[in-house]
């Protein structure tokens, strides 16, 4: 009897370990982030730069203080935009006014600060792209016709908008 109950108690756990294992097997099986959104400055103003996919058309966008602490950055400003129209533009400007077809639900970000980290990820029915991290001066140090794009982790890289337009369209 003392045996019997070993072993069922055995297979048990053994079956809650398989479940869990392939839970985060699913988990972990999230389609790749895209690069589908770039950021720079036009006319001194900072521009987000967008490319789509047939099956990703972004419709949200959210810049957010970068910090070390969750809470610093989820209570911190930001700016959140929405499309409400039939599609995204190519590119559309980060702060001020929103476009025509966008709406802002949180416009509490107004001016970037110097020296601030900031995070912008656009989103596609909640699937996000790559995020940018930077700041107000790497955006100044750009050159003509450069963009900061996504790289894995958590930073960015300075192609030109070229290169990001061939990397957005060879990721769809």
């Amino acid at each position: 009897m003392l045996v019997r109950r070993r072993t069922r108690v055995s297979g048990r756990v053994v079956g809650t370990f398989a479940a869990l294992a392939t839970l985060a097997g699913l988990a972990a099986c999230r389609p790749a982030a895209k690069p589908l959104a770039a950021v720079r400055l036009d006319g001194g103003q900072p521009t987000v730069l967008l490319a789509t996919c047939p099956d990703f058309q972004i419709d949200a966008i959210s810049v957010y203080v970068e910090s070390g602490s969750a809470t610093a950055a989820a209570s911190g400003p930001g700016r959140r935009l929405e499309r409400t129209g039939p599609q995204a533009p190519d590119r559309m400007p980060l702060l001020g006014q929103p476009p025509a077809g966008w709406s802002a639900s949180d416009s509490s970000l107004t001016a970037l600060a110097p020296g601030q980290a900031y995070g912008l990820t656009a989103y596609a029915h909640a699937q996000p792209t790559l995020t940018i991290t930077f700041t107000a001066e790497e955006l100044a140090a750009l050159g003509v016709g450069e963009v900061l794009v996504g790289k894995q982790p958590s930073s960015h890289e300075k192609v030109t908008e070229k290169e990001f337009r061939k990397r957005a369209e060879d990721s769809c």
